[in-house]
């Protein structure tokens, strides 16, 4: 008659089925760091569901205590096999098994079972068994070297949890899944040796030969076999990242720490026109010092090579980027990516550009001077409407001499690096406003806001404080009132010019929205496009209000703090 021990029996033995099925899944990833753990404690796993089952379907005193041994030495395995797991894991590298540290941890494990196979002569893990059920299962008694392997086995068990838990911190998104799965597996396993405190320590609602232990860590080891085999555990990049990095057109290499090559794409491999595996980063790039210089600074830093190819020269953008895990560097990516089109394309505008400021600085500027000059002796000459048409000519001549002077102000600032000064923007559009009141006496120009409003901004932005207030006036065609406001609104200062005249047209406030003209539609002057690019530079906004009474232009710039250099700067400049 079959009874209840032989159900569990048979049971727990067929533990091991899956507990195999899943070293046989795990046998095609068996290079790569953290498979041989997995392996050793999936092993140990279905071992300790075999002694397990063993122990509760034969009562033969010889075959029980076979069978407790077998259990001891499973458990020990299984957690050898999990911190094996854990240290390859978290290093990203296999660990050599004949190593002075391996040996250390095997030590307790080696004593703990040769002293349980030894127990009956001595008695130090394993005392006298004592028959419990009708079928002979036995219960040993627990000798005094068996709270040593507890102990050990908990405190190996639990450090390698914790080692594991300590890289959530820094991890995250892909890595971050496997870790928790990962330590997920090992709680699951865990909760199922409390059948052994409850065993021994308190009530045990089940058969004494019943032990959910290696059930708890098979559903533990299948949860690392989902890592394994869904999320690609161990796997340093997945594979779409790889995919992209093979069919990338920029060339990309890995050097370790040791300086040498350990990794090239198909782009890197065509560009050097040789395999640069294990080759040192020294003398694949030897005559690139710069390149050099900065793969030895271990920075990131980026620098400009030519690279002859087939007979052309090619430009590259060479960025080198060091690999940091866990506070230590690990390696270093180089990325050569290709940038002779930019180089063209930066060599043609050059020459475009200095085609336009020869043109706008000579050609059209003297072209312009001689016509300026010629309508005014034939204004000094002439009477009647040919001196009003001279008189046109000439004022012609001056605003299209002003507009090319505003346009070579803007290539000069669309080029330069920006360098933000420590501006006072009181101080600076008083200034404004006496200047103006000097060259327009008719205009009425006011200023108002507090005594300081210190600003970080633009060199010129005083020109283009001016250009807003002039053009307020200039396009006035009546008695112009201009007023310019200074407000300081928490981490920013406001400078306003607002005046009574007929609007800036709409047009013209849509072609500084978008930053480019068409044929239709276009800016009729070079002075919006002056300040707004000033006010670019600044960090700042800049802002149009167009409404029936006038139009207010709005500069919203940096607060700054004042330093004693900075003071000396900014008053020269508003001054």
């Amino acid at each position: 008659m079959v009874g209840a021990a032989d159900v569990v029996g048979v049971g727990l033995a067929s533990v091991a089925i899956p507990a195999f099925a899943l070293i046989a899944g795990a046998s095609k990833h068996r290079s790569k760091p953290g498979v041989r753990g997995f392996v050793v404690a999936v092993v140990g796993i279905g071992c300790w569901s075999l002694a397990s089952g063993l122990r509760a379907l034969v009562g033969d005193p010889g075959v029980q205590f076979v069978s407790v041994v077998g259990q001891l030495t499973a458990v020990n395995v299984t957690i050898l096999g999990w911190a094996l797991l854990v240290a390859e894991f978290v290093r990203r590298r296999r660990i050599g098994l004949w190593s002075k540290p391996v040996a250390a941890a095997l030590v307790i494990p080696a004593c703990t079972v040769a002293l349980a196979v030894t127990s009956p002569w001595h008695h130090l893990v394993y005392t006298s068994g004592t028959v419990v059920t009708a079928a002979g299962f036995r219960q040993f008694g627990l000798g005094p070297w068996y709270p040593i392997h507890v102990v050990y086995v908990l405190s190996l068990s639990i450090g390698a949890a914790v080692v594991l838990f300590r890289e959530l911190p820094g991890s995250s998104g892909f890595h971050r899944r496997q870790v928790t799965l990962l330590f997920l597996g090992w709680l699951v396993g865990t909760l199922g040796t409390f059948d052994f405190f409850l065993k021994n320590v308190g009530p045990w609602p089940f058969a004494p030969y019943v032990d959910i232990t290696p059930v708890g860590f098979l559903v533990g080891s299948a949860v690392w076999g989902l890592a394994l085999f869904r999320h690609d555990l161990f796997e340093l990049v997945p594979v779409g990242r790889q995919t992209a990095v093979e069919t990338m057109p920029d060339a990309v290499l890995t050097a370790d720490v040791e300086g040498r090559i350990v990794d090239a794409n198909p782009a890197a491999r065509s560009l050097l026109a040789t395999d640069p595996i294990r080759k040192p980063v020294s003398a694949v790039f030897a005559d690139y010092p710069r390149l050099l210089e900065h793969y030895r600074d271990c920075e990131e830093r980026t620098t400009d090579v030519q690279i002859l190819d087939e007979g052309t020269v090619r430009h590259f953008s060479a960025t080198t980027t060091p690999i940091v895990e866990r506070g230590q560097r690990t390696g270093t990516v180089i990325v050569l990516r290709d940038v002779s089109a930019l180089k063209r394309r930066e060599q043609e505008l050059d020459r475009h550009r200095q085609v336009y400021n020869r043109i706008v600085r000579h050609n059209l500027r003297n072209e312009l001077t001689v016509i300026r000059g010629n309508a005014e002796e034939i204004a000094r000459r002439g009477d009647g409407q040919l001196t009003e048409f001279a008189e046109t000519i000439r004022d012609r001549s001056d605003e299209l001499i002003e507009t090319s002077e505003k346009a070579r102000r803007i290539m000069r600032i669309i080029e330069a690096d920006s360098h933000l000064l420590t501006v006072e923007g009181r101080t600076l559009v008083d200034g404004i406003a006496a200047e103006m009141r000097e060259q327009y006496p008719s205009a009425s120009i006011e200023t108002s806001g507090p005594a300081e409003a210190w600003v970080s901004a633009h060199e010129d932005l005083e020109v283009a404080v001016g250009n807003l207030v002039e053009n307020a006036i200039v396009h006035n065609e009546g008695t112009p009132n201009v007023e310019i406001a200074v407000a300081r609104t928490g981490e920013t200062v406001e400078l306003t010019v607002t005046d009574d005249g007929p609007g800036i047209p709409e047009h013209e406030i849509s072609v500084l929205d978008r930053l480019t003209e068409t044929a239709l539609e276009h800016s009729n002057g070079a002075g919006l496009w002056l300040v707004n690019w000033i006010v670019t530079k600044s960090d700042g906004d800049l802002d149009f209000a167009v409404t029936d009474r006038g139009t207010t232009v709005t500069v919203t710039l940096q607060a700054a703090t004042v330093g004693g250099d900075d003071v000396t700067e900014s008053q020269e400049l508003a001054h």
